[in-house]
């Protein structure tokens, strides 16, 4: 998938397991969303996406990676990609993403039912969630208006998280960031329910 924030821009591949391949969006993993079949404009409503507020989400062609079409999540919005399929209990999230990182008020809060999550804050460290605590990862910093590969192993077995991240260089191997982190302490989820972007 791609996002951009303020502009977030990404391109999304969900994979379940070790199960590899690019077939075409569906409702079951694996599953992968390019942006590139959908119309430019609001991307509430189109396939299992929706936003909040509807106008600061769309599909858009300015700011684009490895196509001609990124997904835009604005200031203030979030966009939710649903994937219910009862079999993902062990899921790979591999997103492009190009962010302009901007002081954050408050710590972020997750939603109630959200596994996972992380954040970049206004200096571009990556902050993540273990069980009810804010971690920095250290070992890589974020850079302004770049494009990142990131990739997130969710385990609802184990009930662990794992995250790794690239530059934009083609092939590059993925920094390990963290491993073995748990999940949310008030998430209760028992396999993979939705993708969510918040800007």
């Amino acid at each position: 998938m791609r996002f951009a924030s303020s502009p977030l821009l990404c391109p999304l591949l969900l994979l379940v397991g070790g199960v590899l391949g690019l077939p075409a969006w569906s409702q079951s993993l694996p599953a992968v969303e390019t942006f590139e079949s959908r119309p430019a404009g609001y991307l509430d409503a189109q396939g299992d996406w929706n936003a909040a507020p509807v106008s600061k989400v769309q599909v858009q062609t300015v700011t684009v990676h490895g196509g001609s079409k990124a997904g835009i999540v604005g200031t203030n919005s979030l966009a939710t990609l649903h994937v219910p399929e009862a079999a993902a209990t062990n899921v790979w999230i591999d997103f492009h993403v190009r962010t302009q990182p901007r002081p954050v008020a408050a710590t972020p809060s997750l939603s109630g039912d959200a596994a996972a999550g992380f954040y970049i804050d206004g200096s571009g460290a990556i902050i993540a969630r273990s069980n009810a605590t804010w971690v920095t990862l250290s070992g890589f910093a974020v850079e302004a208006d770049a494009w990142y590969r990131f990739s997130v192993n969710l385990n609802y077995t184990s009930r662990r998280w794992s995250l790794h991240v690239a530059d934009d260089t083609p092939n590059r191997l993925a920094t390990h960031l963290a491993t073995n982190l748990a999940f949310s302490a008030t998430g209760t989820n028992t396999y993979f329910h939705s993708f969510r972007v918040k800007n």
